[in-house]
C-alpha cells in the first residue's frame, strides 16, 4: 500500500546517490557531506585534547596525528556500522566492492586535514546552516543502511530458518540489533577503542553502562521501518484479517520505496532535534550567566549609594588620620621644649647651688672684719647672684616660658 507517489519516495531515496559529476568526478555528494562532518568532529576532538594536556600540566600532545591513524580513525567511524552489521551477518562489505566510497571519505578527511576549507566552514558558514545540511546527509545515509542491511539483509540472511508463516517468523531481534548497528556502529567503533584519542586503548565503552543518543535513534529507526514493512505486523495490528485482504502477499503498512523515505525522514528528524536541544541549553546557559553578571537597576541604585558612603567614610577616615599626626607632631614638638626646658632649669639650680657656697665662703672671711663690712659686702654679693642668677635663666627662658617656677631662696641669718 503506497501512501506516497512513487516518484516522490523514488526521488528522496535517490538523493544519497548522487554525484558531482558522473564522468569527471563521479564522487557521491552526500558521502563527501558525511566523511566531512567526520572529519570536523575528529579535528576538533584532537584539538580539546592538545588543550586539555596543556591545561593539566601533562606532557604536551600534539594537535595533529601522523596522517595514517588519522585517516583510519575516520575510516573507521564512517564506514564502521556498516562494517559491523555485514560481519555478522557473514556478508562482505559493500564499500569493499565499490570503487567511490572510500576514496570519497579519504578526499574528505584531506580536505579538512590540511587545507583551510575547516576554518572557512567553522569562522564563515553560520553553525545552523553547516550543521543542518551535514546533519541531513549523514542521516540519510544512517537510515538507508538501517533498511538495506539492517532490516532487509537480515530478512534475506534468517529466512531460510523460518519453517511456518506466522509473526515469530520474522528475525524481530536480527532487524532491530543489526539495525542499531548499522546506524550507530561508527560511534561505537570510537568509543571502544578510544579513536578520538592520541593513543588508541581498548576500553569500556559507554555504552555498556547507558545507550547513547544514536544508539536510540537508530534503534527507533529499525522498527519503524521493520514494522512498516512487515505483513506479520500488520496482521497483528489487525488480527489475523490479513491473509483475506492480501497484505502478506503484497506486502505490509508501506511499500519499501515509501519506508526508505520515511525512515530518512524519522532518522534526520531525530539527529536535527538533538542537534536543536544541544543549541537550545547552550543558548539557556549563556542567558542564564548574562542574566546573573548584569544586577538590576534597584541593586545597581544601592551599590552605587553604598560607594557613596563608603568614599565618604574613607574621606573622614583621612581627615581624622591627618588631625591625630599633627596631633602627634606637636606632642612630640611640647615633649622636646620641655626636656629642653628641664635640661636648663636643672643647670640653673646647679649654677645657683655654687654661688651658695661661695657667698658662705665669703660671709664666713667677713665677719672676721666687722658687722658693717659683712652687711654690704653680703648686699653685694646677695645682688650679685641675683644678677648671675637671672642671666643662666634667661637663656632657657627666651625659647618658651619655663613649665616649672624658680622659688626665692630663704635668706639666712648672717644676711640679716
Amino acid at each position: 500500500m503506497a501512501i506516497f507517489s512513487a516518484q516522490w519516495a523514488s526521488n528522496l531515496v535517490e538523493l544519497p546517490t548522487l554525484t558531482f559529476h558522473h564522468a569527471l568526478l563521479p564522487l557521491s555528494i552526500f558521502s563527501a557531506l558525511h566523511g566531512i562532518r567526520v572529519s570536523m568532529a575528529y579535528r576538533q576532538a584532537i584539538e580539546q585534547a592538545a588543550a586539555q594536556s596543556l591545561r593539566d600540566g601533562k606532557d604536551p600532545q600534539p594537535a595533529r596525528l601522523p596522517w595514517g591513524q588519522a585517516l583510519l580513525s575516520v575510516l573507521a567511524m564512517s564506514l564502521g556500522g556498516g562494517f559491523s552489521a555485514s560481519i555478522l551477518l557473514g556478508m562482505p562489505p559493500s564499500w569493499l566492492g565499490s570503487n567511490v566510497v572510500v576514496p570519497t571519505y579519504t578526499l574528505s578527511f584531506f580536505l579538512i586535514q590540511y587545507t583551510y576549507l575547516y576554518d572557512i566552514l567553522k569562522d564563515m558558514v553560520p553553525p545552523a546552516v553547516l550543521d543542518t545540511i551535514l546533519i541531513a546527509a549523514d542521516g540519510s545515509l544512517r537510515a538507508l543502511s538501517i533498511a538495506k542491511l539492517g532490516v532487509e539483509g537480515s530478512r534475506m540472511r534468517f529466512a531460510a530458518d523460518s519453517h511456518y508463516p506466522g509473526a515469530a517468523s520474522e528475525p524481530w531481534f536480527a532487524m532491530l540489533l543489526l539495525g542499531m548497528i548499522a546506524g550507530s556502529g561508527g560511534g561505537m567503533w570510537a568509543d571502544f577503542l578510544k579513536l578520538k584519542s592520541h593513543k588508541w586503548t581498548l576500553s569500556t565503552p559507554s555504552f555498556a553502562t547507558a545507550a547513547t543518543y544514536d544508539m536510540k535513534a537508530a534503534l527507533l529507526s529499525a522498527f519503524f521501518y521493520a514494522a512498516s514493512t512487515s505483513p506479520q505486523f500488520y496482521s497483528l495490528l489487525h488480527g489475523g484479517d490479513a491473509d483475506k485482504e492480501g497484505f502478506v502477499a503484497h506486502g505490509g503498512m508501506l511499500e519499501s520505496q515509501d519506508a526508505k523515505g520515511m525512515t530518512m525522514l524519522v532518522m534526520c528528524t531525530l539527529l536535527l532535534g538533538k542537534r536543536a536541544e544541544e543549541t537550545v541549553v547552550q543558548m539557556a546557559k549563556s542567558f542564564q550567566s548574562n542574566t546573573s553578571t548584569i544586577p538590576p537597576r534597584k541593586s545597581l541604585r544601592s551599590s552605587a549609594a553604598s560607594k557613596k558612603r563608603d568614599d565618604d567614610v574613607e574621606e573622614e577616615d583621612e581627615k581624622v588620620s591627618e588631625q591625630h599626626e599633627l596631633k602627634g607632631l606637636s606632642k612630640n614638638d611640647r615633649d622636646e621644649d620641655s626636656n629642653y626646658k628641664r635640661r636648663g632649669f636643672d643647670d640653673a639650680t646647679e649654677e645657683e647651688e655654687e654661688e651658695e657656697e661661695e657667698e658662705e665662703e665669703q660671709v664666713k672671711k667677713s665677719t672676721r672684719g666687722g658687722r658693717k663690712k659683712s652687711s654690704t659686702t653680703t648686699t653685694t654679693t646677695t645682688t650679685s647672684r641675683k644678677s648671675t642668677k637671672s642671666a643662666s635663666v634667661e637663656p632657657s627662658s627666651t625659647d618658651a616660658p619655663l613649665t616649672r617656677s624658680t622659688r626665692l631662696r630663704k635668706p639666712t641669718r648672717q644676711e640679716l
